[in-house]
């Protein structure tokens, strides 16, 4: 698919510093945040990414950023602290623990988008707060597709803005722990669920189960993938955005969302190999298409 827009698509979200404890170890000062493994999960130069950092953010960070997007010109840099985030996980990483967060000057972030992001084929709003994803919203001229992550935070504290922003989204991904707690039903099923969420206004739905795989519903379609089975599990953070950014990347391609589901879920399996994002960074085309492959074969309807 081609486009005549200055970027076909933009990459919003949080970046973060983050530390990372889990059975391997103690990472420190590690690249996080749903907008850099979202970015680093497409192919280089082909989304802009929208965030904001500190002048403390590391400049081996700003390198890769400005290296994988079509330019810096949407990162807005403020005197103060970037965003970090400090978590534990269990040994089987089934759930983990928030040790500390400070937002920085992320928490009087307002984004303001260059002329040439206004006009965009893809929208992706990773995981930050609902009224930011609004913003953006609120500054796009074009009618993009509009991909919408959230965090079960967000369901707590912003339940209102969030609902808006589904409203305005043509596919919500969302755990399934988050959509339960979204739709706040008694003891329903995965249809239950997804037909509560697509009343709120977004044109689909998916919702991941970890190692269960995904399930993708809309008014008038339902299926599911299974998860790669990957041998090595040694950090769970940013799979659900490298999940989206390889969804993404697929649809930019004009793949269906059978496909693009697949690509997102191919693409999550080789992040959660490394610490941080560096399992995005060394994805070999032939063990990609073999976890692809091995992925579509799961598919049912």
């Amino acid at each position: 698919m081609t486009s005549n827009h200055s970027h076909q698509a933009l990459v919003f979200g949080s970046i973060s510093i983050d530390k990372i404890i889990n059975r391997y170890g103690t990472y420190n000062n590690v690249l996080g945040g749903s907008a850099a493994y979202a970015l680093l999960a497409t192919p280089p130069k082909t989304c802009q990414l929208i965030g904001v950092v500190g002048d403390d953010f590391p400049n081996k960070y700003f390198d890769l950023l400005g290296g994988h997007s079509n330019s810096l010109d949407d990162l807005t840099i403020e005197t103060g602290n970037t965003f970090i985030w400090g978590g534990e996980y269990q040994p089987d990483f089934s759930s983990r623990k928030t040790l500390y967060v400070d937002p920085g000057i992320s928490e009087k972030y307002t984004p303001i988008l260059s002329s040439q992001s206004k006009d965009c084929d893809y929208l992706l709003l990773g995981n930050t707060l609902p009224r930011l994803q609004l913003m953006i919203l609120d500054q796009i001229d074009s009618n993009p597709f509009v991909i919408l992550d959230t965090f079960k935070l967000y369901i707590d504290i912003a339940n209102e803005d969030l609902k808006k922003t589904i409203s305005k989204s043509d596919l919500l991904c969302i755990n399934y722990n988050e959509a339960l707690a979204l739709c706040n039903l008694s003891k329903p099923t995965l249809q239950d669920m997804a037909h509560c969420i697509l009343d709120m206004g977004t044109k689909s739905v998916i919702i991941k189960q970890g190692e269960n795989g995904a399930s993708f519903f809309d008014n008038n379609t339902h299926f599911s993938i299974g998860a790669y089975p990957v041998e090595t599990v040694m950090d769970t953070t940013g799979a659900g955005d490298a999940f989206a950014g390889g969804l993404l990347s697929a649809k930019m391609l004009g793949k269906d969302i059978e496909q693009s589901m697949i690509c997102g879920a191919t693409t999550a399996s080789f992040c959660i190999e490394d610490i941080s994002y560096t399992g995005l960074s060394s994805i070999s085309d032939s063990k990609y298409q073999l976890r692809k492959e091995w992925i579509k074969s799961t598919l049912t309807y």
